[in-house]
């Protein structure tokens, strides 16, 4: 008897412990130019959550983007994540949601990813994702920018003229 108690309870922690889909990944200081993938792979059914933690050293805009690989053959779901969630948030604080977006400006700080969703494939279900970070423009190259434009238009008035 007390050996199939432990047998039940050793099931039970198991059960329990897959349960949890927690796949937390840490990808450091993103540099400028580069570009962090991240990726998921969870072979048990049901609502899971990961999140993906990085650092910027400076100011800088980001482009975001995941996306899930369902391979389904006539009404067969091998592999499939349903009601696939991605949201940007800094501490705590949701900054953007969506499959794919763009910040122009985000400061130093510690960011994290929060992908979740439904995992209803036979097999589990699989996600990837990126984040590529940018310089932020400072506003002296607007400005010169901006006083380039100028000069053509000038230019191009004169040429008229003439």
């Amino acid at each position: 008897m007390k050996f199939i108690k432990t047998l039940l309870a050793s099931v039970a922690l198991i059960v329990a412990a897959s349960s949890v889909q927690a796949a937390d990944k840490d990808l450091g200081v993103l540099a400028v130019g580069k570009t962090a993938y991240h990726s998921g792979v969870i072979d048990t059914p049901g609502f899971f959550t990961n999140l993906i933690t990085f650092e910027l050293s400076g100011d800088y805009s980001a482009a975001v983007g995941a996306g899930v690989l369902n391979y389904t053959v006539g009404v067969d779901n091998f592999l499939h994540i349903s009601e696939f969630k991605h949201e940007l948030l800094q501490e705590g604080t949701v900054l953007q949601a969506g499959n794919n977006f763009s910040l122009s400006s985000l400061s130093a700080g510690i960011y994290q990813i929060r992908i979740s969703g439904i995992v209803d494939g036979d097999f589990g279900g699989q996600y990837a994702g990126g984040i590529t970070i940018a310089a932020v423009p400072e506003p002296s190259s607007i400005a010169m920018l901006l006083v380039g434009f100028a000069a053509l238009g000038v230019a191009a008035r004169r040429r008229k003229s003439l």
